[in-house]
Parts: C-alpha cells; structure tokens; sequence
C-alpha cells in the first residue's frame, strides 16, 4: 500500500454542502434567495458592478428579477417532482402506484366480501337459484346499500325451510312447574299426590287441578296444580323426583277425640301417646309399623305425611252389658301428632302416578341437545337422510354453523339432526332456535353486459367501461383478477396483464385502472372492423366493505321459489384496495418476495396481498412429515371461514417450492385497554388533540393499532405507545398511561398468534 501523503483538502471520504435533505437532494430556495445569489454572481462582472438594487425600472434588474422568479418556480415544481419519485416522500396516490407498477407490483384493488346466505323457499318442491342472482344489503354506518350476486347454481328445498328445535328440558327442578308428561296418568284431582326423591325428601299436597298443556314444540303435558309449593325439592334434579299416588283409602278417627271402649285386655291407652291415635274400623292387616301414610283433615282438607309407629288389634264396645256388642278396629299409632278433627281420610299403599319434566329451557347452548336436535316440524321431503351444513338461528339473531345427518322416523315423520360438528357448542342461545338447511352463497359486485363500441380494425383501441368500481375476485393460484370478459364479433377474447409481444393476430386485452376504480380496455390485436361489436360482460361496484349479519336480506327482483334471504353471520373476506399508505408500508416487502415463497416474510406478504388485513408466518418442523412446514396467522375482515382459509393455503402454495407443507390460522384477539391522562398546551382546541391522538391508535389506514398495521404475536410496550405521542402538535406531556388499568405493567400479554385488540380510555387535561 502506498504510503504517499494525501492532501487534507481531499474529498476522501466526500463532503456534501449543507443544503441537503436526509435523503440527498438539495433543498429548493425562494425568490428571495436566488435574487440575491443572482446579484452576488453577477456583481463579480465589471459591467454589472454598478447596478443597484434600488434602481427598480432599469431593465436588466427586471431581467434578473424574472430569472429569480423563474428559478423559484422551477425549484418549487423539480423539488415537487423529485418528492414524488420516491417511496418515503411521495404523497400523491397516483405517485405511489405508478412506482409501485414499475416495480412489476399492482397494488391491491377493492376484493369482493362473500358471504353465505339462508334461503327460505315459498315453492313447493325443490327449486334451482342460478348464478348471478342479486341480493341487496341493507346500508351501514361506513357504506349504502351494495349489490351482491350468487356464486353458483344453488338446489334449496322447501322440506328444510326454518325448522324449530325442540329445546332440551330443565334438569333442576323449579317449584313453579310441577308437570308430568301424558303418557302415565294415576292422579286424580282432590286426592294427596306424593312427591319423593332418592336425596330421601318426601312431601305431599292434595291434588287440586290437573291442566292439559303443549309446549311450543307441539308436545303435550300435564302440570300439576298442588295446595302448596314443593320449595324444600328446589335445586334437586328432576330425574331424581318421582310422583306416586294412593291407592288405598279409609275412614279414621282420632282415638283421643272420640275415645272406644274395648275388651281387649292388652289393647293401648291412646291416652299414654303423645302422638295421634287413628282408629279404623275392621281389622286391616296390610298395614304395618314403618308405613308411610298421608292423612287429610276432613274439616280443612290439609294433608299431613306421617309414618305408623304401631298397629293394634282391638275389640271396640260397641253396646255395652253383660253381653256387649263389640266390633274390631285397627288402631294406627303415628309418629307425628294430628290437630283435633272429627274425621280424617287416611291414604297408604302408594302407586306411580308419573315422572317429573322440565320445562324447556329458555336458554341453552348445543352442548346441552346431547348430540342431537328433535324438530318439531314433521319431514315431507324427498331426502330423509340429507346430510351436510345447518345453521341454528336464536331468538337474538345469534348463529351457530352445524353439520348433521338428518334422521326421519319411517312411520310419523318425526325428525331428528345428528349433530356431527358443531362450530361453537357454547354459545347461549335463546329459544326459539330455528334451524335453516339452504343456502345461497353469494360476493359482492353487479353484472352487467354492456356494448362498448365499434372496432375499427386497428390495434391498441380503447374501450372505456361505463360502471366502476371493477370487480375483482380472488384466485386460488394467482393475484387477483379482473371479473371481465370481453366478446368482438360474438369471439371471447382473453384478458392479459400487459400487452408485450401481443401480436396483431392475438385476441388478448388488458386493463388500465384508474385510482378510482374505472377501467378501460385496450385491445392487444387488430379485430375487424365492425359495428357495435365490441360487448363487455363485467362486474363492478365492489367496495370491499362487509355487510353484518341480517343485513344481506334483499333480493333486487322477484326469486322464483324464495320468499326470504339473509345473512346469518357477518359477511367476510372484502377489503377496500390498497391506498397511498398501504402502498408506501408495503412496496418494499413485496418486491422482496418477487411473487414468490421462499422466507417466512414472503408467506405474510402474499397472504396480505391476497386479502389479509394482517400476516405472521412461523416455520416449524412437521415429525410426520419429516420436514419443515410453515404456519400463516392471518387477521380478515370479518374473520376467516374454512373455505376462505382453503383458498389462501392453495395460493401460497401456489407460490411455494413443490411439496411445501402450509397451514393457515386466525389471529385470535386479545382485548387490551389503554388509559391515557395528557395535558394539552394553552393555545391549542382539545378536541382537536383528541382526535389527533384516536387518529395516531386508530386510523384505519395508518393507526399504529389498526388491523391493517396491527403486528400478529407482538407485545406492544410502553415506550411504543408512548414515543409517537410526542409527534401530535399541542400535546404537553402525557400525565398517566396504564396498561389494562395498571401503571406498572410494562407490555400488553400478547403470545404468538394473538394481536392487542385494544381500546382507548383518553383524559385530556387543559
């Protein structure tokens, strides 16, 4: 290495004036300062040196005047131009998606919501819904009404129409509803009823009514009126409860209140027991010491259950004398004492008189049907052994996606659903519960066949569409794709992204969006010339806004075979396209992953190019399969469905190397609350401060806890939240931030495949 003296004026390493930006380039001066650098400049020459500023009407300072201006302006609009050149600076949309195409990237258009809807049909057989039938939805906050369309050619048939589900019955049992079902009756008005249960309660009432009921299944019951309430069996189950009636009844007397003379020598005194002594006349030997028995008071008809203590034999005097005319008696010694009555009833030997049922219950989840809904409908349709997807609907609108086999009793028609998968079994769900078997699924957007003009036989004429937005849709093997066709002279002719080395021979077009949406065709080839030959059969209106659920119920004409629609669950999948901000976050990345799998990052980017509002991608080893497999966490508007997870697998595999292991998952939320307590300077609205914080967190494009920004498995700490807020003109300083209510905690506890779903609690002080 030489070891020749180097001058210190080298530029070695180079020195850069100081009128530069931090990325380089200099910074433009006003009209100001180029007149004075022009004047400095052309002072150095001798025929200038005497011009003085002050001399405003000689011609050469005008001269110069105007080149100042001049330069002025053109530093305004190169600096402008410059600006707009680059990915951090520029901030035209159309700045951003012209330097996103040279880069082969198209950013991201308005993708359709889809959404699945229940059909009841009004027909009386089974009927077929084409493609392209149009559903209206109802407008929301954000959006007006939006045109959707059915996918498919649909079969609905009228046989699983709304169905109601008969809903599970309590199992605890509830004093206010005493009821036995239909099929044992040996109750009889105006007799005790006993009521026992294995926990060893026992109580009886006399029997005042029996009322014939139906549940709002159809099913009939019997409840049972009593003279008092059954509280001390609250609580127990109701399996546990049996009900029994008496058969036996007899006369009785209270020995102490009419006493009888016997000649039975060892017969008792009743007047030595301090409980009742009930006499009947006749011997009865099938009663027994332990019995249970109920005795009613004749006088008051109030039912006493007691047990007998002992059973005598007696000789009663009936007329006295040397030859007395005696009767036998049986006298029942109880364990209880009875009030004084003349006359009571006695019941013993004890029959089934029914077991208990619950009520249906209110609410309930599908957890509780055991494995199977009974409907009370009868099934008259073509299929008894229908088998596939059902949707149970409550009272509340809520909704829960079932599979099931359907079951039909061969001889009533009775049906049953065999629950096979139930999408959430613990949902509380309010009765009635309506079960619905057809469905049209359907995405958003309108068709429309429009005659866009005449060819003239040359290549590269335009075509411009009369509706925008375009419809695109998404592809299980490539990016999204404009739903367009276009016909010349009644022949297809194929859509292509870009025109190089189209031929004049080649039936191709392509597209030229506008930001807003509108397209235009341009023809690759040269068709022959013609007259109103050019037809366009296309979709549009797609704002990639999706409809909540029960908002999707509009049909836009008269459905042959269809008296109802409408969504039971929040439609999902659509996504407004991609804006400035979106394009600027995501350029960079997507020019990494050319088009291609190959790093975790590159999974992520696609997932989130085919709709994804957010991705993380994790590799792990797969011990089955003996090699390395990825896993995409994905956020969707709306959520992700089985079917949509399936179409975003097939196209990241379509974009990985051969025989790649993907899976795709939902982001679970995590709810997260930040309180915020800043103080704002004296001179500036509050509002305005608030607004610009909620905007900082919120913002739908931009808010650093938007789900479009949102990072997947990331523990936002405090200084993460904080560091930005000094950025938000006329806030102070920030006064308090907790974390979930706590000003110690440092980071939210968010673990891999979760994301901070967080609200803000905002004190602003003055």
């Amino acid at each position: 290495m030489s070891s020749e003296h180097i001058d210190d004026g080298c530029l070695c390493p180079p020195k850069f004036v100081g009128d530069l930006d931090n990325f380089g380039r200099p910074i433009p001066k006003i009209f100001a300062e180029y007149r004075v650098d022009l004047f400095e400049g052309m002072s150095t020459r001798l025929p200038f040196a005497h011009w003085q500023l002050g001399q405003g009407d000689d011609m050469g300072l005008m001269v110069l005047d105007w080149t100042a201006y001049l330069w002025d302006n053109l530093a305004f609009y190169n600096n402008a131009w410059t600006r707009e050149q680059h990915r951090l600076t520029a901030s035209q949309e159309a700045s951003l998606t012209q330097l996103a195409k040279l880069t082969g990237y198209a950013p991201r258009p308005n993708l359709a919501a889809t959404s699945r809807l229940v059909a009841t049909s009004d027909a009386k057989a089974p009927v077929v819904i084409g493609a392209s039938v149009g559903v209206t939805s109802e407008g929301g906050d954000t959006h007006g009404a939006l045109p959707f369309e059915t996918i498919s050619s649909t079969t609905i048939d009228p046989a699983l129409n709304a169905m109601t589900a008969i809903m599970p019955r309590e199992t605890v049992f509830d004093p206010g509803f005493v009821a036995i079902s239909n099929g044992l009756r040996n109750l009889r008005p105006d007799e005790p009823v006993l009521f026992t249960s294995t926990a060893g309660t026992a109580a009886a009432f006399m029997l005042q009514e029996i009322k014939s009921e139906k549940f709002t299944s159809g099913e009939t019951y019997a409840e049972l009126i009593t003279d008092g309430a059954l509280t001390e069996f609250a609580g127990q189950a109701i399996s546990s409860i049996s009900v029994h009636s008496f058969t036996n009844e007899q006369v009785a007397t209270d020995t102490k209140s009419s006493p009888t003379t016997t000649l039975t020598a060892e017969a008792p005194d009743p007047s030595d027991v301090s409980n009742s002594v009930l006499q009947i006349a006749g011997v009865h030997p099938n009663y027994h010491a332990g019995q249970r028995l109920a005795v009613v008071n004749v006088d008051t008809g109030a039912v006493t259950l007691t047990r007998a203590a002992k059973i005598s034999f007696v000789n009663g005097i009936l007329v006295p004398g040397e030859t007395p005319v005696v009767a036998p008696y049986t006298w029942i010694e109880l364990e209880t004492a009875l009030p004084a009555a003349d006359q009571f009833k006695l019941y013993s030997r004890t029959i089934r008189g029914g077991q208990l049922i619950g009520a249906p219950k209110t609410y309930a989840s599908l957890a509780e049907f055991g494995g199977q809904i009974a409907v009370s409908e009868k099934y008259l349709g073509d299929d008894p052994g229908h088998s596939g997807e059902f949707v149970v609907v409550d009272a509340q609108e809520q909704a829960v996606l079932i599979s099931a086999n359907l079951a039909v009793h061969p001889h009533n028609n009775s049906a049953t659903l065999e629950l096979t998968e139930i999408a959430d079994d613990a949902l509380s769900l309010k009765a009635p519960l309506k079960v619905h078997g057809n469905f049209l699924d359907v995405d958003q957007g309108k068709t429309v066949v429009e005659t866009l003009g005449s060819s003239t036989g040359r290549r590269f004429q335009h075509f411009r569409l009369g509706q925008k937005p375009l419809t695109y849709l998404r592809q299980s093997d490539s990016d999204p794709t404009p739903a367009i066709e276009l016909f010349i002279n009644n022949v297809a002719w194929r859509y292509a992204t870009h025109l190089l080395n189209v031929t004049e021979d080649d039936r191709v077009f392509t597209l030229k969006m506008d930001p807003d949406g509108q397209a235009t065709v341009i023809l690759g080839g040269a068709p022959k010339a013609g007259t109103k030959n050019v037809v366009a059969r296309y979709r549009f209106g797609t704002t990639g806004e999706n409809p909540t659920a029960g908002k999707i119920n509009t049909p836009a004409g008269r459905i042959e075979g269809v008296a109802k629609v409408f969504n039971p669950f929040d439609a999902l999948g659509g996504l407004p396209g991609d804006n400035a901000e979106d394009i600027r976050y995501v350029l960079p990345l997507r020019i990494s992953a050319n088009d291609r799998c190959v790093s975790a990052d590159d999974y992520s980017v696609l997932a989130r190019n085919f709709g994804a509002l957010s991705a993380q991608t994790r590799s792990y080893w797969n011990p089955k399969r003996k090699q390395t497999a990825v896993e995409t966490t994905v956020i969707f508007d709306g959520g992700l469905d089985a079917a949509l997870a399936e179409k975003l697998r097939t196209y990241l595999i379509g974009h990985a190397p051969e025989a790649s292991l993907v899976d795709v998952v939902e982001a679970t939320p995590v709810d997260g609350t930040i309180t915020l307590k800043i103080r704002v300077d004296d001179d500036v609205n509050p509002d305005d401060v608030r607004q610009a914080v909620e905007s900082h967190f919120f913002e739908k494009y931009t808010g650093q806890l938007a789900l479009r920004r949102i990072q997947i498995g990331h523990a936002y700490n405090r200084a993460e939240i904080l560091g930005p807020l000094d950025a938000i003109p006329g806030l102070n300083r920030v006064e308090e931030l907790a974390l979930n209510g706590s000003t110690y905690l440092d980071a939210f506890p968010i673990t891999a495949g979760a994301y901070l779903r967080a609200s803000l609690t905002l004190e602003v002080l003055t």
